[in-house]
This record gives C-alpha cells, structure tokens and sequence, in this order.
C-alpha cells in the first residue's frame, strides 16, 4: 500500500498542478491567441512563396510586414487574454481588466524600449506573468468602498463596473512603472538576457538538443514554447539570415542549427513532433476515441501545430508521454544536424515560420532537394517508432483497468467509458479530473472484486400464528481479511459500475441454490430476492432470470423498490407476467418512501407491499401512528400482502393492528441468518406456542 501510494503522488500532485488557476489562465489565454499566430505565419509563408515565385519584392516586402506587425502585437494579446481569463476566476469585469493587462504590456514596452535586446527578453514574460499578479490585486482593490468611484443603483450595471476599475487600474499600472524602474537599477538588469547569442551556434550538438528539450519541457507545464523562447527563436531567424548572406557571397552557411532547420526536421507537426504521435495512434492504438483525436488533429499537424493533441489527449502534465515528447525532438535534432554536418544537407537559407507546410517547409529548407523531403519522412517514422512503445502501454493500462473479474460473483467488469474531450471547458483539467474518478471507481471495483459474496436468510414472522412464513434473501460480502463489509456501501459501487443485473442473477442463482438444497433436506421456505429494473426491463436478462426461478416453483418470489416503478411500464407489465407464470410473486420494497407508489398500484399486478422501516420508527408520533394507521387500511382495501419492515421494540409490534394478516420482519424477531441456521429457527417456532401475537 505506502508503495502504490508513493507511486500516484506524483500524478496526483501533477493533477493539481494542471487545475491550478494561473496555468488554466495561461493555457487558455495562450491558446485563444493560436487563430493570430496562424494568420501572422501564412503572411510569412506567403511572402517566402512570393520570393520563390519572381514576384515583385515590393509585394512580398509588405507581406512580410504584416507578418512583422502581427507578430509584434502578440505580447499585448498574450496578456489581454491571460487577463480576461483571470478575471473570470476574480469576478471582475471582464473586457475593462483585459484592457489593462493590454496596457501593462504597452508600458513595459515603453519602460524597456532604451534597451532592446533586454525588451526581446523580458517583453513576453511580462506579459504573461504581470497578469497573474496584478489581476488579484485588482480584485482586491475593486471590492474596496474606497476605490469606488460610482455607486450602485444610479448607473448602469456596465458603465458602474467600467468606473469602479478606474482606480485599481491607476494603482496597479502605477505599480507595474515601479517595480520596472526598480529592476532597472538592479546592477545587471540592464544587460540581462537569455543565455544563447550566435556563438552558442557554434556548438550545435548541444544548443540544438537543449532548445528542443526546453521546448518540449514548457508545453509540458502548458507554457507555449514558442512564445516563451521568442528570444531564442531570434537567434535562429539570425542563424538563417546569415546563411543566406553567406550563400550569395557564393560560400556555404555556416550556421547549421537555425529556424528553418527547426521547423522543417525537429518540430515535425508541432512541439515534440507530434505527427510522429499521429501515426503511432493510428498505427497501434484500437481505441476509437483516440483514433477520432488523432485523425481530427492530423490536418492542422501538417502545419506543425498540434494544440489539439496537447490539450485534447493531453500531453500537458501526462506523465505517460513525457518521455516521448521530449526525446523525439531531440532524436531529431541530432540526426538533422548530422546530415547537415557530413554534407548530405546544406543549411538553410530561406526563413521560414514554424507552421510551414510538412514536406514543403522540408523542400524548401533543403534549397530546393527531394532530400529534406526524404529526410522529414523518415525522420516522422523514427519518431512514430518512439511513440510507438508508449501508446501501446496506454493502449495496456486502459485495457487492464477497464477489467476486472470478481471472483466470488463469477462476473466481469469489463468497461471503461471512452469520453471524448475535444469540446470539453478546459480538457487538461477535465481529463485529469475525470481520470481521478475512473481511478477511484477502477480501484473500489478491483478492492470489491476480492471480497467474498453470500446470502443471508431474515425470518418474516405472521403475526397471526406467530410461525415463521417466508424470508428475503440479503447479500452479503466479507474483505480479504474477513471483515464485515456495509451492503450499502459496495451495492453503490457496484451499481455505478452498471454491474447490478449480474449481480441480481447470481443472487438468483444462490437463492435457487439454497431452496434446493433446503429440499434436499426435507424443508422449504418462501424467498424474496431483490431486483432491480435493469434487470426486468432488458429482455436478455428477464429471460436469464425467469429461467433461474423457475427452477424452484414459486418458492423465490422479487421484490423491487418503488421507483423502479418509474421504469418502462410496458417492459414490466411483460416481465411480471412472466414472473406470474412461473408462480413467483411481486413484492414492493420500502413502500411509501420513493415515488408515489399509490399511484402505480392499480397498473400493476402487486402481490405484497414491504412498509418501510421509517414509518415504524414514526408511529412514537401521533401522526405518525396515523400514517402508518392509513397505509395498512389501505393495503387491505387492495388486499395486498402486508409485510412491516425494520420492527425492532415491544411498543413498534403492538402498535401493528390489522384486520388482516401482518408479517413482520426485524431484529425484533431475529437478525438475518445462514441458511442451516434459518431452518431451525423456523423449526423452533413451529414447535413453539402457535398465537404469539400480542394483546
């Protein structure tokens, strides 16, 4: 036990990590500016195809300008967006705190623009984590009646909330010009940068390896790697742009590692070369639901972004494919950077986006060779080699944990629902939520599949003739180490698992089994069993039951609660027929308790009705004595069977009087027995005096 423990506490604290707010914000904010870094990479991908093509420079110089200015303009929809989502969670309003995170980013652009390589570094930080600060602290200032500048009641709802920003705006915008100004005097501050200029290029088989793993590494945590390493990926532009320069002063690049390189044969489909992860699902997994997700993401792979893998599968904080996910990047890298170093690659020239087309970004990285093409294709089957061990392991444990085999039932639990999580709110939170509870649900199911399962027999008492009439069969279970374990507690376990109709028939299977052997010894006892509507409304099932009970002729009647009453009338007019036939009777368990079983009476051929333990319990009350005064007058209006359930004291049984025949069934005769021990307590009391019933 400590050891599985240890083994899910990492998992379970990743669980929490994947729900904790500022990542959801971050995500989610992250994710809302994809459409933008789409539409700012075909500008891109258009103006090196313009180039290619001979068109005018002119044409593709203002293409790549829009490129420019899309591209520069996402720091400030990073924290506008981020911000939005914060403010949902504080419960501020929503567009007026967007605009001021957009804001912060604009005065940290104007504070660092003295220093630029610094303001490259720093600019999208700031944008993604100054929200994180500044919007609680918003939220705080905002519920304070001093930062309130319109009351309530005299203005719109719109216009009030926009005005009671004003002040937490001004006070944390003033914050944020603070703390820069501050850390711009720290010794230092100024020259701060990510540690990697062009001579890092120098060293490619470390530089590249270490960017590919980083990347990967943040999109791990949900941080979006391109974002987060723009610094990084400038060097690379650089990297390219030396190249060509080198290429038409007629020597060879010398610059092997760069963003072209990157895009074309590291990244293939997105971060961690997820289209490699594509074809491994589709390749090995039979799991339809993953087959739909692979197959949805494959189209927007192909322009390497694979957003819907990461938060539909997802390969945010799964432990699983961590592995995978940062080895087939780097596997990449080493290889394409070898086949640029033993000349089979020349470097690239063309700058390209990292979301060009798969095989053309390749093509064209190539210089125009079917070699980078041939190169990216069996580089994608290296990875799906990769991936391969990886879905087959949770194609394995989804398979192994959707099983598991009760022993003592003689049944199996052989389903673990499949739910698709493309359209879910936040799906990295929902599937870790969801996989806790199928979790839980697959452990209580495997510790329940140990325990060892009986019948007990209580007696039903005739107050008439004081002998013991009939019994009701309860199922029992004990735990490996033999201890008692609540009926209750397992029943509902096993009834969300769905496993209820094979336990009704196994309880029917042992119920015949006991009669049986009752016969063989020369005695006989009416029974009840407990079914529920599952069972009588499936036609298969009916038709499993109705086989068993017939075995005994009678002697084991069903009862079923009222609300299962509820259920398909059709089905169970034909299942008590049925049940009629064979000379079993129907009994109503805990009546008056569920759904207004008055009103289903006349549509049902009732034998017998079981009052609920609660309203014996309830006649120490007026009128309480009167309610359960009108339930028996009304069952011998219907002249229906009268069994009390749950009669534990002298008082409750007196306080029974009928014209008709009452049964009693509750501690206060006996508690339920074995089956050896239930034929001598009978037994017993037909020797004994036959009017026990009280005055």
């Amino acid at each position: 036990m400590p050891k599985s423990k240890f083994l899910r506490y990492p998992k379970d604290r990743l669980a929490a990590l994947a729900g904790a707010n500022a990542l959801r914000a971050i995500r989610e904010g992250l994710l809302w500016t994809m459409p933008c870094l789409l539409v700012s990479a075909l500008f891109l991908v258009l103006s090196v195809v313009a180039r290619q093509l001979g068109l005018p420079a002119a044409f593709a110089d203002l293409l790549l300008g829009v490129h420019d200015k899309l591209a520069g303009i996402m720091p400030l929809l990073v924290g506008a967006s981020i911000g939005y989502m914060l403010s949902i969670r504080h419960r501020l309003p929503h567009l007026p705190t967007a605009f001021l995170c957009l804001s912060y980013v604009v005065i940290a652009q104007s504070v660092l623009a003295p220093y630029p390589q610094l303001a490259a570094t720093l600019v999208l930080f700031i944008a993604i984590v100054s929200p994180l600060g500044n919007v609680p602290l918003m939220a705080r200032l905002y519920r304070r009646r001093w930062t309130r500048l319109a009351p309530d009641g005299l203005i719109s709802e719109n216009v009030r909330d926009t005005l009671n920003m004003v002040v937490p705006g001004l006070l944390t915008a003033g914050l944020v010009v603070l703390v820069l100004s501050a850390a711009l005097r720290i010794p230092g501050v100024t020259q701060f940068n990510i540690p990697m200029d062009m001579a890092s290029l120098d060293s490619p088989f470390i530089t590249g390896p270490l960017i590919a793993a980083l990347n990967s590494v943040l999109w791990f945590f949900g941080i979006h790697g391109f974002h987060a390493l723009a610094p990084i990926m400038n060097v690379m532009d650089q990297a390219t742009m030396l190249n060509a320069a080198s290429a038409n002063a007629g020597y060879e690049g010398m610059y092997a590692l760069n963003s072209t390189l990157l895009g074309a044969f590291v990244f293939i489909g997105g971060s961690g070369a997820t289209l490699s992860l594509v074809a491994a699902i589709l390749l090995f997994s039979r799991s339809n639901s993953l087959r739909v997700l692979a197959l949805a993401s494959l189209p927007v792979s192909l322009l390497n972004v694979n957003e819907i893998l990461l938060f539909g599968l997802p390969l945010i904080l799964n432990p699983r494919l961590l592995a995978p996910f940062v080895l087939v990047p780097v596997t990449n890298t080493l290889i394409a950077l070898g086949t640029v170093q033993l000349g089979w690659l020349t470097p690239a020239t063309l700058t390209l986006p990292l979301t060009s087309p798969v095989l053309f970004n390749a093509y064209v990285g190539a210089g125009g060779h079917w070699s980078g093409a041939a190169l990216q294709v069996a580089l994608l089957a290296l990875g799906a080699c990769i991936y391969a061990p990886y879905v087959i392991a949770l194609e394995r444990q989804r398979t192994d944990s959707a099983t598991v085999y009760f022993k003592s039932l003689d049944t199996t639990f052989p389903r673990l629902r499949e739910e698709s999580l493309l359209y879910a709110n936040d799906p990295v939170v929902s599937t870790y939520t969801n996989r806790a509870r199928r979790q839980a649900e697959i452990s209580r199911i495997r510790t329940i599949s140990e325990y060892d399962f009986y019948l007990e027999f209580q007696p039903q008492i005739s107050l008439r003739s004081g002998l013991c009439t009939g019994c009701e069969a309860l199922l029992r279970a004990t735990g490996p180490e033999g201890t008692q374990q609540a009926p209750l507690e397992f029943l509902r376990w096993l009834a969300q698992a769905d496993l209820m109709r094979e336990v009704d028939l196994w309880v029917a299977r042992q119920a015949v089994l006991q009669c049986q052997q009752w016969h063989a010894q020369g005695f006989t006892l009416p029974m009840t069993i407990n079914v529920t509507a599952g069972t009588l409304t499936s036609s298969v099932y009916l038709d499993k039951l109705i086989r068993i009970l017939a075995q005994t002729h009678g002697q084991v009647s069903v009862e079923l609660t009222e609300d299962a009453l509820v259920e398909d009338a059709q089905a169970l007019h034909t299942a008590f027929g049925h049940l009629h036939d064979i000379g079993a009777r129907i009994y109503i368990d805990d009546f008056g308790t569920g759904y207004s079983a008055l009103s289903y009476l006349h549509q049902f051929q009732i034998d017998a009705v079981k009052i609920d333990r609660s309203f014996v319990v309830a006649q120490s009350s007026d009128r309480g004595a009167l309610v359960m005064s009108g339930l028996l007058r009304f069952c011998e209006a219907l002249n229906l069977q009268i069994i009390v359930e749950g009669v534990e004291t002298d008082q409750q049984l007196r306080a029974l009087t009928s014209s008709a025949e009452i049964i009693v069934q509750g501690w206060y005769y006996s508690k339920a027995l074995t089956g050896e021990h239930i034929m001598d307590y009978t037994r017993q009391r037909q020797q004994a005096s036959p009017m026990e019933a009280p005055a």
